[in-house]
């Protein structure tokens, strides 16, 4: 049985300049999917707090955090220390944050943290891959230092850049950098993007992690389990509407005769690749949420990209069917379409989602080509006892074929890392589980889980025909 350990051995957060607290943050700044108040905000939900509910997109603002926890405090279901602890850090002065964004200024600061791992029988993180031998996964200590640089152009503007070094990269699948001096440590860029405001939209542009639906940072349809996209997101919020949509390049990928299914006279061919998504969230209340949205994944040679695919208002597939695609040397796009819901019933919170990658429609067709399918479901239901334990239960399929492409250029990979859910095509996963929140800062959880794949992996080449 594998079995692995992580316990963080320190942390330290130095203030390197007289930065604000996290209530005068400037609202458009984006929370590191590591940060956790994603895992308190989740615990809200679990409990029965709907008010608490941010967004299904991660990362979220810094302003939408504000609104749902002022909308929380008026719940008496949400009451508990946990919403206390997350009211002190982006509600308290939250007055004097929003003067301090109507400035124009830069504020610094810095982290440094200390991870240690045991690690028995092999590595089995991340899901995607096999299991692996221990030498093979994370270190027993890593050392991991970041520097964030921060600059307020007013209340409707926001430029931030976060650079960090690393004492091994080794089993960490969200670096994109090369190594440093022909070592394992690496030094790389998380966040570096500029966030502007004008009504309901906000436009962001440069390089961040993105997690459509699922929890965390999974998801069937978009995740960030690989490293962070270069992308400009737009995002606009109304009452109950919520659009989202998202341009972004992903790593060239070069087709060779000796990897993949191409003549020998056709030579290494170099494709670039870009992911374009949109999706469209309406809440009829505070107790239901529904989401649909579909993406793309478009390879192309030269300068040929098509600017439809990027229009947040068009359907990808009328886009795909443009007479002028036939003039220019593009590949097969890879269309998804998707789907979720949320709901709160009594005490019960219960939410899914559905992945569809391929269907056949024709019964004939469907005995040769498998529908290419993948779903999530989840539900968590708070016991009526001291300190509200949570139970949770969840189910992943993934199809056989889910994510993958005829060629390695359309496989739903980004730097060998999967794009979409951490289990990869081929795979399941059924989870039971319990946590208890004695305090708004500690968290108990126990569970147990069985996890199967089959043979077919994301970075496979060539790829299943």
């Amino acid at each position: 049985m594998t079995r692995a350990l992580r316990t963080t051995a320190a942390a330290l957060a130095l203030a390197i300049a007289a930065a604000p607290p996290a209530a005068a943050q400037h609202p458009l700044v984006a929370l590191p999917l590591s940060d956790p108040a994603y895992t308190q905000l989740d615990g809200l939900l679990a409990r029965g707090c709907d008010a608490a509910r941010v967004s299904p997109f991660r990362p979220f603002m810094v302003k939408d955090v504000r609104r749902a926890l002022r909308e929380a405090r008026g719940e008496r279901t949400c009451a508990g220390p946990m919403l206390d602890r997350l009211a002190q850090r982006f509600l308290a002065d939250s007055a004097a944050g929003d003067s301090l964004a109507a400035l124009t200024r830069v504020t610094l600061g810095a982290s440094l943290t200390v991870q240690g791992t045991a690690l028995h029988g092999g590595e089995f993180a991340p899901l995607w891959r096999d299991v692996r031998a221990t030498s093979a996964g994370t270190p027993p200590a890593v050392g991991l230092a970041s520097l964030r640089l921060t600059w307020t152009g007013g209340p409707n503007l926001v430029a931030v850049s976060e650079a960090y070094g690393e004492t091994s990269r080794r089993n960490d699948p969200t670096v994109r950098a090369g190594i440093f001096r022909n070592s394992q440590a690496v030094i790389d860029v998380n966040d570096a993007y500029v966030a502007g405001k004008l009504g309901p939209v906000v436009l962001s542009v440069g390089r961040a992690r993105e997690a459509w639906l699922g929890e965390g940072d999974e998801s069937l349809v978009l995740s960030a389990h690989g490293p962070p996209l270069d992308r400009v997101a737009l995002t606009a919020q109304w009452s109950r509407f919520e659009l989202r949509a998202l341009l972004a390049s992903l790593n060239d990928v070069v087709l060779t005769p000796a990897q993949d299914t191409i003549a020998d006279s056709l030579g290494a061919q170099r494709w670039h690749r870009m992911l374009a998504a949109h999706a469209l969230t309406y809440r009829p209340s505070r107790r239901v949420e529904l989401t649909i949205g579909e993406t793309a994944l478009i390879p192309h040679q030269g300068s040929g990209f098509q600017l439809a695919y990027a229009n947040p208002v068009l359907i990808y597939q009328m886009a795909q069917q443009d007479s002028a695609r036939e003039t220019r040397p593009e590949g097969n796009v890879n269309l998804t379409a998707f789907g979720g819901a949320r709901a709160t019933i009594g005490r019960a919170t219960v939410q899914g989602e559905l992945l569809i990658d391929d269907i056949q429609i024709d019964a004939k067709d469907r005995r040769r080509f498998p529908d290419q399918l993948a779903w999530n479901l989840r539900a968590t239901y708070p016991l009526p006892l001291p300190l509200s334990p949570i139970l949770e239960g969840q189910y992943r399929r993934i199809g056989s074929f889910t994510y993958l492409e005829s060629f390695y250029t359309d496989s739903w990979q980004q730097y060998n890392q999967p794009i979409g859910s951490e289990l990869g095509p081929d795979a399941d996963l059924a989870r039971l589980g319990a946590q208890l929140w004695p305090s708004g800062r500690l968290r108990l959880g126990v569970g147990v889980s069985r996890w199967r794949h089959g043979a077919h992996r994301i970075d496979q080449r060539p790829t299943p025909n």
